[in-house]
């Protein structure tokens, strides 16, 4: 019951966040305006997010984690791009899920750099993460150190091109579809790098 609490109080911050961002931008919003239509303390915000940026930016880091629990769930065997790419079908099919909220945060984000500035940290640890989960199937690899971290490292941009088209479509387009194609560019731009 009590961490059913404490979810309910963390997704109430987040909601008072998201909707007072979109309507007068993350800037124009003071974290004591959060915690006000939250209504909580702002030490009790501070409780549950670190910083300001992190109320927008909380989920990135379960989304994260999910990625890279699919990404140990593949075989050990199998092609490390291969892996990546059946991993982050799920990611992609989690934002599928809330397009709408995927498009106004990115609008909340476009217009803030302190928003931009937390957002490429968090990218940095997605990319450390996923190059910590790929190692060991490089361990018999040259350098594999530096392969983990440059095929990380191009899957999240991959990753990012795809999002950033996916988000300008004003079609139903499905995310996934350009997380696929944006992964096919780079697995045949490395075959023919052979």
């Amino acid at each position: 019951m009590r961490e059913r609490n404490k979810e309910q109080k963390r997704e109430r911050l987040q909601h008072a966040a998201f909707e007072l961002f979109a309507a007068r931008g993350f800037d124009n919003v003071t974290v004591d305006e959060v915690a006000e239509h939250a209504e909580v303390s702002k030490s009790t915000l501070f409780r549950y997010f670190e910083t300001k940026e992190d109320l927008l930016l909380a989920d990135s880091r379960a989304h994260r984690d999910a990625l890279l629990a699919a990404v140990a769930a593949r075989p050990v065997d199998e092609p490390v791009l291969l892996s990546l790419r059946e991993a982050l079908q799920s990611l992609a099919r989690d934002y599928q899920a809330d397009r709408r909220r995927a498009v106004v945060r990115s609008q909340i984000m476009s217009g803030s750099p302190a928003l931009a500035a937390r957002s490429v940290e968090r990218q940095i640890a997605w990319e450390d993460g996923l190059a910590a989960a790929i190692l060991p199937r490089l361990a018999d690899r040259d350098d594999p150190e530096t392969r983990a971290a440059v095929l990380a490292g191009a899957a999240m941009a991959a990753v990012r091109v795809a999002t950033r088209r996916w988000l300008a479509t004003d079609d139903d387009s499905q995310m996934i579809d350009h997380v696929l194609e944006a992964l096919d560019v780079l697995a045949h731009e490395l075959k023919d790098g052979d």
